[in-house]
């Protein structure tokens, strides 16, 4: 049993798991809980991965006092007997939390309930529900070396196998000048906002854009947008299947959450990476320095963002081609495309103890 939600990223590394299990293991039954809002709930059933999937009524915890914790707190205690029952129902013989609220319900319930337990970390911080847990599950997963102990051990992130197995013969160094900018699932306003207004010394410059924005940002500015689009600035609010077109771009901007950052390492892309300051524990800055630390990608704070730098930052990573060569080498060195392999052989050994 897989438990996570709140975001897709909690579930994209799930599917290539559940895909190498049931390749192995034909009979295999996988169950998954998510919440009823979260996105994870249509990619679920969309997918079609697992035997059955539960959605539980989850609200995540507010800093600091609030009434809404109240209400988080009791919806989380409801979650962990609703958890027990299912647990006895099913008797899964390894619960595994992707982290997100829900997540904490149901291994806290497999935990009490004597059942073989491993959190998986997408992050280069542990997240607040994955934070609690690791202390009480059997094994913690991670994708960053960001703990060293017995119970830690690094497998990276199996949506990066995924994408490169999927794309691998098509991954090359795309020469023509095309940008990919995309501010994740939910968009932001702000990136959006200054690209739409650098379109027209990008467009002096030669480079093609691929902007987007987010079904919010698209919605609430329809009108402006449907006045931007040609041959050399294309906008759109949503795509399903990121990578796909993340493929043929020269460069990408993007926020940095750890699934977007699975992709681009997968596909080898330069980037300049614009981490959100809004998430939990500045995760997303973390996840950002790492690769900018090791020469594979160009990070720049959101409180830093104007135009003469981002257009400055994009014209490098586009016509610089010795900075090019060098991100490129060192996503080849820190990719982990084994990730799912390595995922999977610890389930298998807490099975086979």
């Amino acid at each position: 049993m897989f438990a996570g939600g709140g975001t897709l990223g909690h579930i994209l590394p799930v599917a290539p798991v559940a895909r190498a299990l049931r390749e192995a293991n034909p009979g295999i039954k996988i169950y998954f809980v998510g919440t009823m809002k979260g996105l994870e709930r249509d990619y679920a059933e969309r997918e079609g991965l697992f035997t059955r999937a539960y959605y539980f009524d989850s609200r995540g915890f507010r800093r600091g006092f609030s009434p809404a914790n109240i209400v988080a707190l009791y919806k989380h205690f409801k979650n962990y007997f609703k958890s027990r029952r299912l647990l006895r129902k099913i008797a899964p013989d390894i619960v595994v939390g992707m982290g997100g609220y829900v997540s904490g319900a149901v291994v806290a319930a497999a935990v009490a309930r004597k059942i073989k337990t491993a959190i998986h970390e997408q992050n280069s911080v542990y997240g607040f529900t994955n934070r609690v847990l690791r202390k009480k599950v059997d094994k913690v997963l991670l994708s960053y070396d960001i703990e060293k102990n017995e119970k830690t051990f690094l497998v990276g992130n199996p949506r990066l196998s995924e994408i490169y197995r999927r794309y691998r013969d098509q991954i090359r160094q795309v020469d023509e000048k095309t940008l990919l900018v995309v501010g994740g699932s939910r968009g932001a306003g702000g990136i959006n906002d200054l690209i739409i207004g650098l379109k027209d010394e990008l467009r002096e410059k030669g480079i093609k854009v691929t902007l987007i924005t987010g079904n919010n940002y698209y919605r609430k500015n329809i009108k402006k947008i449907e006045d931007l689009g040609d041959d050399f600035f294309s906008v759109r609010a949503f795509v399903d299947n990121l990578p796909a077109i993340m493929i043929s771009a020269g460069a990408v901007v993007s926020r940095a959450g750890a699934t977007t950052l699975a992709e681009i390492t997968a596909l080898k892309k330069v980037s300049l990476l614009i981490p959100s300051p809004y998430v939990a524990g500045n995760h997303q800055e973390k996840n950002a320095a790492t690769l900018a630390e090791r020469g594979a990608a160009l990070m720049l704070k959101e409180t830093e963002m104007n135009r003469e730098n981002m257009l400055a930052m994009i014209t490098e990573l586009l016509e610089n081609k010795t900075l090019r060569k060098s991100i490129i080498n060192n996503l080849n060195f820190i990719a982990d495309i084994d990730a799912c392999d390595k995922f999977v052989n610890q389930l298998n050994e807490m099975i086979d103890k």
